[in-house]
């Protein structure tokens, strides 16, 4: 079973570093992929739309965020915890 969350534009929805613990489908919205430098800099990975998967290796590889997901616009995600 999966639960539906939504985030406003410029809300983080999971950051570099943290735990994976879910993966995610964008129903509807933008996301974007993004590193954190040292820094505090940023650089833009990709931009995923509306039907696209995102936050599935670290879930898969048991491992920590590779990289932080922000909502780009109004977001709807689908929750799909592996």
């Amino acid at each position: 079973m999966s639960e539906d969350l939504v985030f406003r534009e410029g809300e983080v929805i999971f950051r570099q570093g943290y735990p994976s613990d879910n993966a995610y489908i964008i129903k509807s919205g933008k996301v974007e992929i993004f590193s954190e430098h040292p820094d505090g800099s940023e650089e833009r990975i990709i931009v995923l739309e509306e039907g696209q998967m995102f936050g599935e290796y670290g879930v898969l590889d048991d491992a920590p965020r590779s990289a932080s997901a922000r909502a780009v616009s109004l977001v709807r995600l689908q929750i799909m915890p592996l």
